[in-house]
């Protein structure tokens, strides 16, 4: 189990697609409160894209049919991405926002209080399934259940949630293998048996931008995702999305796992 700080960098998903030729370095190594948040959002999530669309439209109907009521729900990497824990809100007494880079936690403290209308799109997906639809504002329920904490993935307290999304962390916090399996193991033992969960990667990626800083990002593939998930999961679903165009160079897809939590 790594002991180090995580930063929930909130994807993998750069902002320029200028190679990276840099050292493998560890989660702790990164300066993660340089990351740009305002940058990525632009780049990411100014436009919603087909992938990010089905992703969104899948976690929303797993979320949908899992009976949760009153939960206890956590986004684990936040980062710079507010589409994770909008799939939460309809079933959430609270909604935990757990991310490392200051600047990141800054800019989500904001979108909690009020969230940008770039995310409306994401929300109108979301009201095409009948639970988020009887929810009438949105805006108005995040800021009253969203709490947005500077916590480390690889430091959640264990068995506290009882659901949770990690989208595009164990992927794009570290250069090492050993971190990202780490980073799942940790979202997984935060949350309760049973408890349904949703993770998001990039596969296959050789790091990204946001701006002009490089940050890294571990060349995962499908089979040992999935491995490391279903070790702790039972029911698991796998959905593989590759994006046509590609948001940017050097990955190969994104993959969406959902699934319970075992006892």
């Amino acid at each position: 189990m790594a002991l180090t700080p995580a930063a929930g960098a909130g994807g993998d998903s750069p902002v320029s697609s200028v190679p990276i030729h840099a050292a493998r370095p560890l989660n702790a190594e990164v300066e993660w409160d340089d990351f740009d948040p305002q940058a990525y959002v632009r780049h990411n999530y100014a436009d919603l894209r087909p992938d990010d669309r089905e992703l969104l439209r899948r976690t929303r109907d797993f979320f949908g049919g899992a009976t949760l009521a009153d939960a206890r729900c956590v986004d684990v990497g936040s980062g710079a991405n507010l589409y994770p824990a909008l799939t939460l809100l309809p079933f959430a007494h609270t909604v935990d926002l757990c991310e490392w880079s200051v600047s990141n936690v800054r800019w989500l403290r904001r979108q909690v209080d009020g969230y940008d209308e770039l995310w409306d799109p994401y929300w109108q997906v979301c009201a095409e399934h009948p639970a988020y639809a009887a929810l009438p504002d949105p805006r108005r329920r995040l800021a009253q259940v969203g709490r947005v904490r500077r916590a480390s993935v690889f430091d959640l307290p264990r068995a506290t949630w009882d659901a949770g999304t990690m989208f595009f962390v164990a992927c794009s916090i570290s250069a090492e293998r050993a971190e990202a399996e780490d980073a799942v193991g940790c979202f997984l033992g935060a949350l309760r048996p049973g408890s349904p969960f949703a993770v998001a990667v990039m596969l296959g990626s050789a790091g990204y931008h946001v701006g002009p800083r490089p940050f890294p990002a571990v060349a995962l593939q499908r089979a040992e995702v999935v491995a490391a998930i279903a070790a702790g999961a039972y029911d698991v679903s796998v959905h593989e999305e590759r994006p046509r165009p590609p948001l940017r160079d050097g990955y190969l897809s994104m993959m969406l796992v959902t699934g319970r939590v075992r006892g």
